[in-house]
C-alpha cells in the first residue's frame, strides 16, 4: 500500500468513525424527540420544529456552504502548496481565513437579522400555507424559525475554521465537533423540555451548533492559527473566489428549493407528516454520512492535487477507485436497514407518543427513500471530482433538473396516491431525483471535451459491476433469511415484542456478515481475498514458529 493510500485511509476512517458517533448520537436525539413530542400526536407539534429548520438552512446554504464546500478547501490548500517559507505561509493562510470569517459572518448575521423579521409573512403565507386555520402550530413555527436563526452564525464560524483544518490535512477536531451538535440539542431537550416544551429543541440545536464552533476553534488555534483583525481584500482573487462559487450556490439553492416544496406539501397532509418524513430522511442519511461524506471529504484533495498536478488519468482511476470503494461498503447496509426497517424504528422511535401507526408510515417512506440513498451517495464524490476541476456550472444545471424532476414527481405522487402513501410518495419523488443526478453526472465524466483521458478504467467499473450483481444477490438471500427468522422467533418466542425485533435484527446482521463475506469470495472481490491471503500469511507464520 502506498503512503497517499494509506494516508487517505486513514482520515477517511477517522471522518467514518466520527461520523458514525455523530450518527448513533443523530439517532438518539430522534428517540427523545419521538418519546417527547411524537408525530402524529399532539396535534403534530414536531411539525413545527421541522418546520423550522428550512429557514435558517437556506440562508447558510445559499450564502456560506458552497463556498465553504468547494472553493476554501482548494483556496487554502493552494496557499499552502505554493508557499516558499512556511512561516510566511502560515501567516497569509491565517490572515486570509480571518478576512473570510469576518465577511461571512457579517453578511450571514446581516440576512439572519432581516429574515428575523419577515418570519411571520414568509412561514404563514408560503412554508407551511398547510397549517392555515391552526394560528397555535403557525405562531410556534414562527416563533421556533426566530430562535433556529442564530444557528446559521455559530455554522458559518464552524464550517470556515473546518475548511482551514481540511486544508492543512488534520481531521481530528474537524470530526469530533460533529458529534457535539446532536449533544447540544439533546441536552437542551432534555434539560429545558419540562419548562420550554418544543421550544428546547430549538435552543438546543442552537447551542448545538455553538458547540461546534467552540471545538472548531479549539482545533485551530491548537493548529497554531492565529487571529487577526484583517479585513478582507476586494480584489481580483477574492471576486474570482465568488464567481466560482456560484454554480455551485445555485446547485444547492435547488436543494434547498427541493426541501422547500417537501415542507409545504407535507404540510397539506395529515399530522405528523413532516416528523415522518423527516426521521425517514435522517436515519436513511445514516450510511450517507458515514461513509459517503467520509470518502468524498478526504477524496477532494486527492483530486484537486491529481488535477493541479495534470495527472488526469490518475485522477478518473482514483475516482472509480473510490466509487468502489463507496459502494462495497454502502449497499449492503442499505439492504440490511432496508430489511429490518420495522425492527430499527420501532426500537428506535416506538416510546410513549410515538404510535405504532407513526411508525408504519415511517416504515413506508424510509423504504422509499433509502432506495435512493446509493444514488446520492455516487453523486457527491462524482460532484466533487467535478469541483477539483474548478468546473461547477455542469452540477449546476444538472442539479437543476433533478430540482425539477423531484417536485414534479412529488407533486404528482402525493396527488394520486392513497392516503397513507402520500408521505411515502414524497419520500419516492426524492429518490427519483437522487437518480436522475447521478445518471448525468456519470455520463458527463466522459464527455468533457477540454480533459483528454489515455485510459479507460475498465477494471475499476467491472468491479463495481460485480459489486452490485453481488449485492442483489445478497439482498434476496436476506429478504429469506429475516423472513424464516422473524417468523421462528415470533412463533416460539415469549419475549417483549421489542426484544424479539432485537434477537431478530441481531441474528440477521449476523447472518448478514457471514453471507456477505462468502459471496465476496464466491464473486472473487479483491478485498476479500486480501483478508484471506492475510489470514493464510498470519496462520503460516504461527504454526512455523510453534514447530
Amino acid at each position: 500500500m502506498t503512503e497517499n493510500k494509506k494516508k487517505f485511509y486513514i482520515a477517511t476512517l477517522i471522518v467514518a468513525v466520527s461520523n458514525l458517533l455523530s450518527r448513533i448520537l443523530g439517532l438518539l436525539r430522534s428517540t427523545i424527540l419521538a418519546a417527547i413530542y411524537g408525530a402524529t400526536e399532539n396535534n403534530g407539534i414536531a411539525d413545527c420544529y421541522n418546520a423550522s429548520f428550512v429557514l435558517p438552512d437556506i440562508i447558510y446554504n445559499l450564502t456560506v456552504f458552497g463556498i465553504i464546500s468547494i472553493v476554501l478547501v482548494p483556496f487554502f490548500s493552494g496557499i499552502i502548496s505554493t508557499g516558499d517559507d512556511l512561516a510566511n505561509t502560515n501567516e497569509d493562510l491565517d490572515k486570509n481565513c480571518c478576512a473570510i470569517l469576518k465577511f461571512f459572518v457579517v453578511l450571514v448575521a446581516a440576512i439572519c437579522a432581516l429574515m428575523w423579521f419577515f418570519a411571520p409573512v414568509i412561514v404563514e403565507n408560503f412554508l407551511v400555507k398547510g397549517f392555515a386555520g391552526d394560528s397555535y402550530k403557525i405562531e410556534t413555527t414562527i416563533r421556533l424559525t426566530r430562535i433556529m436563526l442564530l444557528q446559521p452564525i455559530f455554522v458559518t464560524l464552524a464550517g470556515i475554521l473546518g475548511a482551514y483544518m481540511n486544508a492543512r490535512e488534520r481531521y481530528t477536531s474537524y470530526s469530533i465537533a460533529m458529534l457535539f451538535y446532536n449533544i447540544g440539542i439533546i441536552a437542551g431537550i432534555l434539560i429545558l423540555h419540562s419548562r420550554f416544551g418544543i421550544d428546547a429543541a430549538a435552543w438546543g440545536t442552537v447551542f448545538g451548533s455553538f458547540l461546534w464552533f467552540a471545538i472548531q476553534l479549539v482545533g485551530s488555534m491548537y493548529a497554531k492559527f492565529h487571529y487577526s483583525f484583517c479585513f478582507p481584500k476586494f480584489d481580483k482573487e477574492f471576486f474570482s473566489l465568488i464567481f466560482l462559487a456560484v454554480p455551485r450556490i445555485i446547485a444547492l439553492g435547488s436543494e434547498q428549493f427541493v426541501k422547500f416544496f417537501i415542507t409545504v406539501y407535507a404540510s397539506f397532509l395529515c399530522a405528523g407528516a413532516l416528523t415522518i418524513y423527516s426521521y425517514a430522511e435522517n436515519f436513511s442519511m445514516v450510511p450517507y454520512g458515514m461513509i459517503a461524506v467520509s470518502i468524498s471529504t478526504t477524496a477532494f484533495p486527492i483530486f484537486s492535487k491529481n488535477f493541479a498536478l495534470s495527472e488526469y488519468d490518475k485522477m478518473l482511476e482514483s475516482l472509480f477507485d473510490k466509487l468502489k470503494i463507496l459502494l462495497f461498503l454502502l449497499l449492503p447496509i442499505c439492504s440490511l436497514m432496508i430489511i429490518l426497517r420495522f425492527e430499527m424504528i420501532d426500537i428506535l422511535l416506538g416510546y410513549k407518543s410515538f404510535t405504532r401507526q407513526d411508525t408504519i408510515l415511517t416504515c413506508s417512506t424510509f423504504f422509499s427513500y433509502m432506495m435512493g440513498i446509493p444514488f446520492y451517495s455516487v453523486t457527491i464524490i462524482v460532484a466533487k471530482y467535478f469541483y477539483a476541476q474548478k468546473k461547477t456550472f455542469m452540477p449546476m444545471f444538472i442539479s437543476l433538473l433533478m430540482c425539477a424532476a423531484t417536485i414534479l414527481l412529488s407533486y404528482i405522487l402525493m396527488k394520486i396516491l392513497p392516503e397513507n402513501l402520500k408521505i411515502s410518495g414524497l419520500a419516492f419523488g426524492r429518490t427519483a431525483g437522487y437518480a436522475v443526478q447521478m445518471i448525468l453526472l456519470l455520463i458527463m465524466v466522459f464527455c468533457a471535451k477540454d480533459i483528454k483521458y489515455t485510459i479507460f478504467p475498465k477494471a475499476e467499473i467491472f468491479e463495481i459491476v460485480k459489486i452490485v450483481m453481488m449485492n442483489f444477490v445478497f439482498t434476496v438471500v436476506l429478504f429469506f433469511i429475516h423472513y424464516r427468522v422473524a417468523s421462528f422467533i415470533k412463533e416460539h418466542s415469549l419475549l417483549y415484542s421489542k426484544f424479539q425485533y432485537l434477537l431478530s435484527g441481531c441474528i440477521t446482521g449476523f447472518c448478514a456478515i457471514i453471507c456477505y463475506f462468502l459471496l465476496g469470495i464466491v464473486f472473487k472481490l479483491p478485498y476479500f481475498n486480501v483478508i484471506i491471503s492475510r489470514f493464510g500469511k498470519k496462520q503460516s507464520s504461527t504454526l512455523r514458529s510453534r514447530k
